[in-house]
């Protein structure tokens, strides 16, 4: 059967990722690290995986 898809996935942090966003569009993002997040973004480690859209300083997700 193979692996999952979502174990094949690099999530480390500074990797480059496509982002679906509400709209349905995709947008070019990177993967940040907890050091990099503001003390009002950290997340729980259940929230999922804190992305920063690329060329929008006003945008992650």
């Amino acid at each position: 059967m193979g692996i999952p898809e979502a174990e094949m996935m690099d999530c480390s942090v500074g990797t480059i990722v496509w982002v679906r966003r509400r709209n349905g569009s995709w947008w070019p993002g990177r993967i940040l690290g907890q050091d990099e997040l503001s003390e009002t973004h950290l997340m729980s480690p259940r929230s999922g995986t804190p992305v920063k859209l690329l060329g929008r300083e006003d945008a992650s997700v």
